[in-house]
């Protein structure tokens, strides 16, 4: 799903379906910004009025298609940042005992990065707004968007909303994940095509999007659309970017991601164990220093389970 706002009008939905029978099949079997909308695939037989996917229709079209084979993935923060959940008692920030803003503290200096002019006195860290996964994400260049960030807070009321109307159903880390189709779109195909499939005239951008979904059909050796007209996908960047968070599920399932991991070099998971000590003062290039993102990822644990995730394609 791609949650696109608050209330829902912009809100869109993809569904990949897989048939193992022979050589497995990955087909797109729906993808719409609107229930019933004529050429978005499949459509409850009887019922081709057009609704916005507001929570009740949301709701609805889950119910139609969840099971237990499902993995659903949402575009939208699934946890809050650690000073909202928290129930202790403040001593501020800087004097936090709470694991995870301890950890933020040590490596937020590094993790975050300064572009253009910024404010020396702005604050590296904000428990109230970021979580852990938000700030290795910045520094692993994946674009990630603060939790309640400028904009975010009506989507992650919505998506914490939706998250316990779908509990128990979907659980988070097990068959539901938060994902970022634009940190998806930049681990496999780089920053520059990322950006392209947003920037540029309309006829542009539809055709650079064209070219990522069959970019994305050649990775699961070819992708079928059933009753899903292709230019309905690549003329709405919600309904596009729901077809990537699909896709992005899929591979998580096919290829079994671990988490913090996934973002380093495949030769510095093992090097990460074996840090110790404080961090090291905060960089001041841009340059990724993998002995220095290991450590951060060794010293998060298994925070990460509680403070949440966004799950995004390993290097590869």
């Amino acid at each position: 799903m791609s949650l696109g706002g608050g209330r829902g009008k912009t809100t869109a939905v993809a569904r990949l379906e897989l048939d193992g029978v022979g050589a497995p099949k990955i087909t797109l079997a729906e993808a719409r910004a609107r229930w019933g909308q004529r050429g978005g695939g499949e459509v409850e037989e009887g019922d081709d009025a057009e609704a916005p996917f507001r929570d009740e229709v949301l709701l609805r079209w889950v119910d139609r298609w969840v099971d237990e084979h499902t993995v659903t993935a949402i575009d939208a923060p699934l946890t809050l940042p650690p000073c909202v959940r928290c129930q202790l008692q403040c001593p501020g920030i800087e004097a936090c005992t709470v694991p995870v803003v301890a950890w933020m503290r040590r490596h937020g200096g590094y993790l975050v990065i300064r572009t253009g002019r910024s404010d020396p006195g702005k604050p590296a860290i904000t428990p109230y707004t970021q979580r852990a996964t938000e700030l290795l994400l910045e520094r692993a260049t994946l674009a990630p968007r603060e939790s309640l960030g400028q904009g975010m807070g009506p989507l992650a009321a919505r998506a914490a909303y939706l998250r316990r109307a779908l509990s128990p159903r979907l659980r988070l880390n097990e068959n539901l994940l938060e994902v970022h189709p634009r940190a998806t779109l930049i681990r496999l195909f780089g920053p520059r095509q990322e950006r392209r499939t947003r920037h540029g005239s309309d006829p542009q951008t539809w055709e650079r999007r064209t070219a990522v979904l069959e970019a994305l059909g050649r990775l699961v050796e070819g992708l079928e659309f059933d009753r899903v007209w292709p230019d309905l996908v690549v003329r709405n960047v919600h309904v596009f970017h729901a077809v990537v968070s699909a896709f992005t599920a899929y591979f998580w399932a096919r290829e079994g991601w671990t988490g913090p991991d996934d973002l380093l070099e495949p030769d510095a998971v093992e090097c990460g164990g074996s840090a110790s000590g404080p961090a090291e003062a905060p960089a001041h290039d841009h340059v990724a220093q993998p002995e220095r993102l290991a450590r951060a990822v060794d010293e998060l644990g298994d925070l990460w389970l509680e403070d949440g995730w966004i799950w995004a394609p390993p290097r590869r």
